[in-house]
């Protein structure tokens, strides 16, 4: 079967490699229909991140998200899987057994998949189960740790979409900070309630008095830099801002030191180190839930551009431009 692998740091190639045959224990064959070029994807490939950071595949296939459909699965395996179209994130469970998804035809655990519904269109999840988990993993998290509503600063991104999914479904009240009126409109199409766009007349101070009334205090960051800079003086007093990305570039945190005076404290967030995904009984009933939900937009793939294999090259130049999501195509 056709399949993209690594040759080395930032360096691809599509080759040749043997099909998988029946599943290990716990696995599922998959019959690949398309995949996401993911920023966890670049990382891997630059050979960024240190080793063992992700989980290898056989074969050094790249290739982390996509979506297909089962057709066999291994010993261990509930029922309801053979036949049925996943969308799969690798990254969420190590396995010596995987098999990456930019090839004809994958190896994963069977915790590595969300069963789609028959009603929508499977390409529409070709790269979106990294954002689905991230954002219900958070939401658990931020539960167990005693806060009761959310701010999104990066509203409008995909892992941002999920959230606001995310917390529909599970009635938790959730503030979306949008970059202009055009994003503002898009969240409110998806049933968003409550979107202040920055840099608006009295964005400070609407924040300030619907973050104490909806008493949100997890701030779910993706931007960093000067969107986060804007707000930390009006968060309520023991907000916990968990940052998971960088949108905003380089710009570094400047704020007064009564910011954390008021109790406010910073700290990474990673889904991989979240109860979550490190339980494998939590991961299973997580992917679970998201099953149910998943048919509502707000967890689709936002698509750029379709690439074939042949294509490589320009699809990962395309991936890195920052013009939307590169999709791959067998």
């Amino acid at each position: 079967m056709k399949a993209i692998v690594i040759k080395g740091p930032g360096m691809l190639d599509v080759k040749d490699v043997p099909q998988p045959g029946s599943p290990v224990k716990g696995h599922l064959v998959v019959k690949m229909q398309a995949m996401g070029v993911n920023g966890g994807d670049v990382l891997d490939i630059s050979g960024a991140m240190p080793q063992g950071f992700f989980p290898k595949s056989r074969h050094n296939i790249a290739g982390v998200s996509g979506v297909g459909t089962v057709v066999e699965t291994g010993e261990g395996v509930p029922d309801g899987y053979k036949g049925k179209n996943v969308t799969v994130y690798r990254s969420l469970l190590f396995s010596d057994d995987i098999i990456g998804t930019w090839s004809e035809y994958v190896q994963l655990h069977y915790l590595h998949c969300v069963i789609l519904p028959d009603t929508v269109n499977p390409r529409d999840y070709a790269g979106s189960l990294v954002n689905n988990i991230t954002a219900f993993a958070f939401l658990q998290q931020v539960k167990a740790e005693g806060h009761k509503g959310i701010i999104a600063t990066a509203a409008n991104s995909a892992t941002g979409l999920s959230m606001l999914g995310v917390c529909q479904a599970y009635g938790v009240p959730l503030i979306m900070l949008a970059r202009n009126e055009v994003a503002r409109e898009e969240l409110k199409s998806l049933g968003a309630k409550h979107v202040l766009v920055q840099n608006s007349p009295g964005y400070q101070q609407n924040l300030q008095q619907a973050a104490q009334e909806l008493q949100t205090t997890a701030v779910f960051d993706g931007v960093g830099g000067a969107a986060l800079n804007s707000v930390m003086e009006v968060l309520p007093a023991g907000t916990s801002v968990y940052s998971y990305g960088y949108l905003g570039g380089g710009e570094p945190l400047n704020f007064h030191t009564r910011v954390l005076m008021k109790g406010i404290t910073l700290k990474g967030f990673s889904n991989f180190r979240t109860a979550t995904v490190k339980e494998p009984l939590l991961l299973e009933q997580a992917l679970s839930e998201l099953g149910k939900i998943i048919g509502n937009p707000h967890f689709a793939t936002k698509a750029g551009m379709q690439f074939r294999f042949s294509q490589i090259e320009e699809a990962f130049a395309f991936a890195t431009s920052g013009k939307g999501k590169a999709i791959l195509i067998p």
